[in-house]
C-alpha cells in the first residue's frame, strides 16, 4: 500500500509531458465516447466506471472472481445512492486503481450539458463563472480560483481549481470547461487537495482530449 505522499508523486510521475532518455514509457489507453463525441488518454492503472447500475454490479463480480477485492470494493461506490446519481450526471467516470490507502485517489468525471438553446463561444466565460460560484457556495469553507481563459487543443476552454472539505480529507478540484456542438463539456478532476499544486497529469490528460 502507498501513502498519501507516494500515490501523488505517482500523479505527477504519469504526466504525459515526457519521459526521461532511457526510461520505460508510462501505458496510457484511449478511450472513445462516441455518443458524446469525444476522446480521452488514461494511464493504464485507471478504469472506467460503466454507466448502469447493472454494469457497474456486474464488473464488481468480475473483479472478484479475479480476486481483485480492493478494486471491486471501490467500484461499490456506485452502488450507493451517492454513486448512483453520479452515474446519471457524469456521461464519463474514471479513477486511478493502484493499490492505495489514500482517502480521496485521483479522477475524472466529465459532464455534458445541453441548454435550451445550443450554447455558443460567447457562454463559456458565464458557465465557467456559474461553475465555480456553485461550488463556492455549496459547502461552506470551500474556497475557488478565479476562472481562466485558456486554448486547448479542443478549443477554447475556462479553468480553474478549488478546494472543498469533505470530512478528514479536503478535495481538489482542477475543472476545465468547454463547448462543442452547441453543448457545455465539464471535465471535472480530483485529488487530495495538498497535491493539487503537484498533479500536473490533470492538464495533460485535458490537452490530449479530442473530438471524435
Amino acid at each position: 500500500m502507498k501513502p498519501l505522499a507516494a500515490a501523488a508523486a505517482a500523479v505527477v510521475a504519469l504526466a504525459l509531458a515526457g519521459v526521461a532518455p532511457g526510461a520505460t514509457a508510462p501505458r496510457y489507453d484511449k478511450w472513445i465516447v462516441g455518443a458524446y463525441g469525444f476522446s480521452i488518454i488514461l494511464p493504464a492503472s485507471w478504469a472506467p466506471v460503466p454507466r448502469t447500475v447493472a454494469a457497474v454490479r456486474q464488473t464488481i463480480a468480475n473483479l472478484k472472481k479475479a480476486g481483485k477485492t480492493a478494486e471491486a470494493n471501490a467500484y461499490a461506490y456506485y452502488l450507493t445512492p451517492a454513486g448512483r446519481l453520479e452515474l446519471k450526471a457524469y456521461v464519463f467516470q474514471a479513477f486511478d486503481t493502484t493499490p492505495t490507502t489514500d482517502p480521496l485517489v485521483p479522477q475524472v468525471a466529465v459532464q455534458v450539458t445541453r441548454g435550451k438553446r445550443p450554447y455558443r463561444q460567447s457562454d463559456l466565460k458565464a458557465a465557467a463563472y456559474e461553475y465555480a460560484a456553485t461550488i463556492a457556495n455549496g459547502t461552506k469553507g470551500s474556497k475557488v480560483a478565479v476562472p481562466l481563459p485558456i486554448k486547448l487543443p479542443i478549443g477554447p476552454a475556462e479553468t480553474f481549481e478549488a478546494t472543498i472539505p469533505a470530512g478528514q480529507v479536503t478535495r481538489g478540484i482542477e475543472m476545465y470547461l468547454t463547448i462543442h456542438a452547441g453543448k457545455l463539456y465539464v471535465f471535472s478532476f480530483q485529488i487530495d487537495a495538498r497535491y493539487l499544486a503537484e498533479a500536473k497529469l490533470f492538464r495533460s490528460i485535458a490537452e490530449n482530449v479530442r473530438w471524435t
